[in-house]
């Protein structure tokens, strides 16, 4: 059997193209591969909160501020990702958030707990402070925050005001951990 001139051509042409196509295709998937190795991978528990402090740092005749302070632990030998929180201040008596703050943290140092501090600004009234902690802009720990804040007032024998202060109750702290389906 004897193939012509033109067929050979074809096939080798058909050949050349393959292989060009491969050869592009192989490129283009170490191109797409390589960012994506690139990036760490955390182990999922390798954040979580030890304990919440509240400390009162002002006070009006309407209004109490506090630090609210998670400690946050990163028991990975390696530094954690860009950490940040989201917090909602939310009035128990309705269940909507009067205010959102949003801390930006960075990262935590290998075997080691950072002190974050979250601003906040009661009125009186029970609040649930409502944290979202993302690393890497991927939600990892949630949790609450229980809070009473109720403004004092003394008067004197005669009536006025002799002293005014705020007292504030952390009534539970609770965090877990957000489990994403790999």
């Amino acid at each position: 059997m004897k193939i012509s001139k033109k067929t050979k051509k074809a096939g080798i042409f058909a050949a050349t193209l393959t292989t060009i196509a491969i050869v592009l295709l192989a490129v283009v998937i170490s191109i797409m591969i390589k960012p994506i190795a690139a990036e760490p991978q955390y182990p999922v528990d390798h954040l979580f909160v030890e304990d919440t402090y509240l400390l009162k740092t002002g006070e009006t005749n309407t209004s109490v501020n506090i630090t609210c302070t998670p400690y946050i632990t990163n028991i990975w030998d390696k530094e954690s990702g860009d950490i940040k929180i989201i917090v909602y201040v939310v009035k128990t008596s309705n269940n909507i958030a009067d205010y959102k703050n949003t801390v930006e943290i960075g990262k935590i140092a290998a075997n080691s707990t950072a002190e974050l501090e979250v601003p906040i600004i009661l009125s009186e009234n029970s609040y649930r402070v409502d944290m979202l902690i993302f690393e890497n802009e991927k939600l990892v720990l949630k949790g609450s925050v229980s809070i009473k804040a109720h403004q004092v007032i003394i008067n004197d024998i005669y009536g006025k005001i002799s002293e005014q202060y705020w007292e504030l109750e952390n009534t539970h702290s609770d965090f877990q951990k957000v489990i994403h389906d790999q």
